[in-house]
């Protein structure tokens, strides 16, 4: 029971010592993954409606 004490204890002397970033740092970056969520995944469709059509078209040429 004791090493539990003991590593609890200095579990909780490292988490004190973290330099958690502030709440305008977490906004921000939220916001940044967000849109480039966004940007990424309309690029993949865009990229996928593409090559959709031209294996369709490529196709449709073979008979």
């Amino acid at each position: 029971m004791e090493r539990i004490k003991s590593f609890l204890k200095s579990v909780r002397q490292e988490i004190d010592r973290v330099s958690w970033p502030g709440r305008e740092l977490v906004t921000k970056a939220t916001v940044s993954v967000i849109i480039f969520s966004l940007v990424f995944g309309i690029s993949l469709w865009v990229f996928d409606l593409i090559f959709t059509r031209l294996i369709h078209f490529l196709l449709s040429l073979r008979g």
